[in-house]
């Protein structure tokens, strides 16, 4: 049962992640006091790509310093890019130039700051040149290297002597469904725009910065103007007003089931999502989807979560969920997603969790979920508005729900007005003031679910005085740091057969990774360690080269090594069950998480309710809504994947017969 928790556990370690890159050596500002009439007195700005969207850096300056500097970057994540802003922007005044060393864990937006207040600098200084002519640029084909998010693969830039005219590039390792995605998106529109300096993929921002980089330095090859490298104008956008049945908010596995349950059910749907790509937390799961095995077995796997929850959720939306599990499982198999195998998650010995894969038995993680929604989706006719945030919910004077409001990354305003709306916009997890409200003990888990988890749709709900269930937990998850610039590294947090703390103290064998998220959560230095011999070599070398392991030919060495305390670790060495020789290893391991619990009351019906009873034309489901389910311990891998799209396809039925 262990083998398999580990093996459910693995499978997570497929999440993207944000990257955390060092910053190289800067030069020495050359500020002297002496030197009179560097700048021309006023305030400058420049602007730049950040991690999501556009960031800008204004500065005032008299005739030899920089008097003051704002940075502002409306897009950027809120706890991390966002946080970092008046950081950077104090950094650009203390060096008195661009050439800042930037703020660890917020690597993109730090890079973008640094371009746009170099720009802002030179104007300053009247040094930005004028864009050399178009017919400079030599026609042809280039090629370079891009530095993808999981590998290199290489990329050709064609152009005439004007204008790009077609990327290509070769055999890739990022990931289905995402970055693949993205170097798509990303070509379509630097073709559109003629310039490398287009927006980031929402969701896949390092594979999009990736590209970006990649064609610059082709363009540069070729000779090309500034403007072909220059970030592309914001668009003009005109005001939208659309009309339909059903509007689902959230395109992950909760609203992309609901979309198509609406749309079988006859009613027309427009399905908004602020990302530019559909799957939602779920694109970045494992893929497993956790139901009961049989009717007999319902009422056991509904015990088992009450257990779980220590007596602390709603059995009836429990036995629901159970009940409805396997008709989830077939409804999935019936769009194009199949099971690989099934095994045992949690503590439960019941093999419910089931690991899915494609018809051709590919298995991309989440993908396998979403593409069949997307796809099917498609085949519908549901109306897919990506890049679009919905941001309030519409009444009339009854309080009935009839549509959002809602606005694209540039501002332009969208109306949808319908006749019910359903909330699927995921979790608040990627929200540290939601966070810090809802979950306080886990506000600095850098999360590594979705980093569009924030809180949207439950926001929107309470807005409209809906019931709310937050009882403190969290999805919690573990790993070696959740900032690393590939998530595969953090497998190697599982790899231990049991944990010791930092002085080497036995604390508990390695069963599921939120029992381990839990029980880190309790080493007052937050992190904790996992325990190899040398049948787990690989893992422990591949750690140490990450900088997150130790090694010691001897329990005695190793204990030196990390400073630990030799007798407790030789203990614990002896309590974890490895009966394997040297060399010994430890691996740090660090909490992190991969969702949230907590959000709207919901009833079986997926009716978000208000003192109890439902507000008219509003439904809800997936992590927007999933407070009933869970207490403070995340009880089996693929819960909330099978939790999400059961209830969403109850939200999208009852929405559409609603609309009716």
């Amino acid at each position: 049962m262990k083998k398999q928790a580990r093996l459910c556990a693995l499978a997570l370690a497929g999440i993207m992640t944000l990257s955390l890159t060092a910053c190289g050596p800067k030069d020495e500002p050359d500020n002297s006091p002496n030197q009179a009439g560097i700048y021309t007195p006023g305030t400058y700005e420049g602007s730049a790509q950040g991690y999501g969207g556009t960031v800008t850096v204004s500065i005032t300056v008299d005739a030899n310093s920089i008097t003051d500097v704002k940075v502002t970057g409306e897009q950027e994540t809120p706890s991390v890019g966002g946080a970092a802003l008046e950081t950077l922007a104090g950094q650009i005044k203390e060096a008195q130039n661009a050439d800042i060393e930037g703020v660890s864990g917020a690597t993109m937006t730090s890079g973008g700051v640094k371009e746009a207040a170099a720009s802002a600098v030179a104007k300053a200084k009247g040094e930005e040149q004028e864009l050399p002519s178009a017919e400079a640029m030599k026609a042809g084909t280039y090629n370079t290297t891009c530095k993808g998010y999981y590998g290199d693969f290489d990329l050709s830039v064609t152009v005439s002597d004007t204008a790009i005219t077609a990327i290509t590039y070769g055999e890739h390792t990022e990931t289905i469904g995402v970055g693949a995605l993205a170097i798509d998106l990303m070509i379509e529109r630097m073709i559109a725009a003629n310039t490398s300096g287009v927006d980031s993929v929402t969701g896949a921002t390092m594979t999009s910065m990736a590209m970006r980089n990649a064609v610059a330095d082709c363009l540069k090859q070729a000779g090309a103007p500034a403007a072909l490298t220059a970030n592309a104008p914001q668009p003009e956008e005109v005001p939208q007003t659309l009309t339909a049945d059903v509007v689902v908010v959230g395109g992950g596995g909760a609203g992309m089931a609901a979309a198509i349950a609406a749309k079988e059910a006859g009613a027309s749907v427009i399905l908004l999502e602020k990302q530019d790509i559909l799957g939602g937390t779920t694109l970045v799961s494992a893929g497993i989807v956790y139901g009961a095995l049989s009717d007999e077995d319902v009422p056991v796997m509904v015990d088992y979560y009450m257990e779980r929850a220590e007596d602390n959720a709603d059995r009836e939306m429990l036995t629901y969920y159970a009940e409805h599990s396997r008709e989830t499982l077939d409804w999935l198999q019936s769009i194009g997603t199949q099971i690989m195998f099934e095994a045992p998650a949690g503590t439960a010995p019941e093999a419910r969790a089931r690991f899915t894969m494609l018809p051709d038995g590919t298995n991309f993680i989440g993908y396998t979920l979403t593409h069949p929604m997307e796809e099917k989706c498609k085949e519908l006719g549901v109306e897919i508005h990506t890049g679009v945030k919905a941001t309030e919910l519409i009444q009339n004077a009854e309080g009935t729900v009839v549509g959002v409001k809602g606005q694209t990354r540039y501002g332009g305003e969208y109306t949808v007005n319908a006749k019910a709306v359903i909330l699927c916009a995921g979790g608040f997890d990627a929200s540290s003031e939601m966070k810090a409200e809802y979950s306080p003990n886990y506000t600095n888990d850098f999360p590594l679910s979705n980093k569009g988890n924030t809180g949207d749709g439950i926001r929107m709900g309470m807005a409209v005085g809906a019931d709310t269930v937050f009882k403190g937990g969290i999805i919690g998850f573990t790993c070696l740091n959740a900032t690393l610039p590939q998530s595969g590294y953090n497998a190697l947090a599982f790899a231990g057969a049991a944990f010791a703390a930092a002085d080497g103290a036995y604390l508990a064998q390695n069963i599921d990774y939120p029992i381990s998220h839990t029980l880190v959560k309790t080493q007052p230095d937050n992190f904790m360690y996992g325990l190899l011999d040398s049948t787990g070599a690989e893992s422990g070398e591949a750690a140490i080269a990450l900088g997150y392991g130790f090694k010691g030919e001897t329990v005695a060495e190793l204990a030196a090594a990390a400073g630990a305390d030799e007798s407790k670790l030789a203990d614990a060495f002896a309590q974890s069950g490895l009966t394997g020789e040297g060399p010994f290893y430890l691996i740090k391991v660090s909490p992190t998480s991969i969702g949230s619990m907590g959000g709207l009351k919901v009833n079986t019906n997926s009716e978000v309710l208000k003192d109890g009873a439902p507000i008219p034309g509003l439904y809800a489901a997936g992590e927007t809504a999933n407070g009933d389910f869970y207490y403070r311990e995340y009880p089996a891998s693929g819960s909330s994947n099978c939790i999400s799209i059961t209830f969403g396809l109850q939200a999208g039925r009852q929405a559409a017969g609603y609309a009716k």
